[in-house]
């Protein structure tokens, strides 16, 4: 564009001063001769680089030179409507703002200054009708031009891609993994026909890459990583047939180097790289790089672009890394609640289940009739399997319940708990217009197994009372045996374990006390969620 821009203001200086090629006063007739010269200069530099973003590159130094050197024979020549002194003094600031920024601006803009003042010092000697106010105003334009095209070099603008909700790299997609998700985002950022992406997570040896052409996808293995770690900093233009390729420093000058020695040879033949884009991509959780190609118009603008997108493919890489990292934690979670849930309700009740068998044995032995006894635990399996039913249930529906339903529920399982482990289950309730939520209709009933076990099995309780009120915040469960304190844990307490595990996890508190030859526990579980 920079290219074009010169050749069209070369047409339009050539036919200024052919229309005034009359009046030497305003364009002398060598004036001619050095805009027929200018254009084809033009010409010749936008047919070098209209399709080169190495040549582009290489000649823009000298080009600019030039430029500035003929702005000064410009404003020397020519004189009122034929002098381009406007337009040419902007398009010489314009031109080092978006190449190379605000250090190039403000020493082209000093520059350029200095040479028109100089030229006005010689067009005072040699010109009798000098026309110093006017000389005074461009002055004055030239230094407040310069002061805003510098602030516009320090504010330089950058080729930037917004890509909407809809797009690959805005929201995980489920129908691509991130990295093909990645590099179909980055091939539609830059309108590029074929790309690579090669990724390696830390920590593993596994050099691969997903290629992806026209929509057929593939994957090639690579023996080393494909970019050296000196061109791992920032995005480069590369060109491996000519070997040559470019990155853009810092401060926004270009740096030429070998493109063979920044890309693997073998990474090269793997995946078919000619020209094109190589984006460095690095993370908490891996690094690797992407190749574009078929990019029209490539151009060093491209460079910008691709500082965007490493950003974009880096969060995009860092996102579904979290959320990979919260769907193990999920499931882990998961896993241990069924775990529990599994062993407060089934593997419990077996216990209890083989606790009343054991004495059924017992009995027979003695002669005793046990098959009321039996029957009697039949029915409690069959109701056992309804109760895991409505368990499982619950856990689909997600639904709440009023608290005269659990309490309900909690009698039906009391009484339950009574005869399964031949121990005086007394089960009490406050009434209240309160909801209580699934996951706490669960807790609670699987805390009242665990407690009413541990009661039996490690207190040796005969007779257990069971409690359960609600507020607007809080859900308690108190729960009073009369057997022995519990004996003490591995960590020197005697709080039972999985009750511990179960309540901490809900957010809730536990207290446990002895005195007059019973135990209490209370538990508080908050109905919001954790306890702030």
């Amino acid at each position: 564009m920079i290219a074009l821009g010169r050749l069209l203001m070369a047409v339009l200086f050539l036919i200024a001063v052919w229309l005034e090629l009359g009046n030497p006063a305003e364009a002398p007739p060598a004036t001619a001769i050095l805009a027929l010269a200018y254009l084809f200069f033009a010409a010749a530099i936008l047919l070098a680089t209209w399709n080169s973003w190495w040549a582009d590159a290489r000649l823009a130094g000298a080009a600019h030179t030039l430029d500035i050197a003929m702005f000064t024979l410009m404003v020397l020549l020519t004189h009122g409507y034929t002098s381009p002194f406007f337009t040419f003094f902007m398009f010489l600031l314009l031109s080092a703002a978006i190449r190379w920024g605000w250090k190039a601006t403000a020493l082209t803009a000093v520059l350029v200054t200095v040479l028109y003042l100089i030229v006005g010092l010689v067009d005072v000697k040699a010109s009798a009708d000098f026309d110093f106010q006017r000389f005074l105003v461009r002055t004055g334009h030239l230094v407040i031009l310069s002061l805003i095209l510098i602030w516009f070099g320090i504010n330089q603008w950058r080729s930037r891609f917004s890509l909407s909700e809809r797009e690959l790299l805005a929201n995980p997609s489920l129908n691509y993994s991130p990295i093909e998700a990645s590099l179909r985002g980055a091939l539609a950022a830059v309108g590029a026909s074929r790309g690579a992406f090669a990724w390696w997570e830390q920590g593993t040896d596994t050099r691969t890459a997903t290629t992806l052409s026209k929509d057929e996808l593939g994957v090639a293995g690579l023996d080393r990583e494909p970019v050296a770690d000196a061109a791992m900093t920032s995005p480069f233009l590369y060109d491996l047939g000519k070997d040559r390729a470019l990155s853009r420093e810092r401060e926004r000058g270009l740096r030429a180097f070998e493109a063979r020695d920044a890309i693997d040879a073998g990474a090269a033949d793997a995946l078919a790289l000619t020209e094109g884009l190589a984006i460095p991509v690095r993370t908490e959780t891996g690094s690797g790089a992407l190749f574009l190609q078929g990019i029209p118009a490539l151009s060093t603008d491209d460079l910008d672009l691709g500082d965007q997108i490493a950003a974009d493919v880096a969060a995009n890489m860092q996102r579904n890394a979290l959320i990979r990292a919260a769907e193990d934690s999920a499931a882990a979670r998961s896993r241990l609640s069924l775990a529990r849930d599994l062993h407060d309700s089934v593997v419990q009740f077996l216990a209890g289940a083989a606790f009343r068998l054991e004495a059924m044995r017992r009995g027979q032995g003695s002669g005793a009739d046990v098959g009321p006894e039996i029957d009697e635990l039949k029915k409690l399996m069959l109701e056992e399997q309804s109760e895991l039913r409505a368990f499982l249930a619950a856990l689909r529906s997600g639904s709440q319940i009023a608290l005269d339903e659990l309490a309900k529920d909690l009698r039906g399982l009391a009484e339950r708990l009574s005869k399964q482990w031949s121990v005086n289950c007394a089960f009490s309730s406050e009434p209240a217009d309160v909801m209580i939520p699934t996951r706490l209709h669960l807790d609670a009933q699987q805390l009242v197994r665990e407690a009413v076990a541990n009661a039996v099995r490690h207190a040796g309780a005969k007779s257990i009372s069971i409690r359960l009120a609600a507020d607007a915040d809080d859900m308690q469960l108190v729960f009073i045996n009369d057997g022995a304190a519990y004996p003490k844990s591995e960590d020197g307490g005697r709080m039972p374990k999985s009750l511990r595990e179960r309540v901490e996890e809900a957010g809730g508190a536990l207290d446990l006390s002895r005195g007059m030859g019973v135990t209490r526990l209370t538990i508080e579980l908050p109905l919001a969620g954790d306890r702030q």
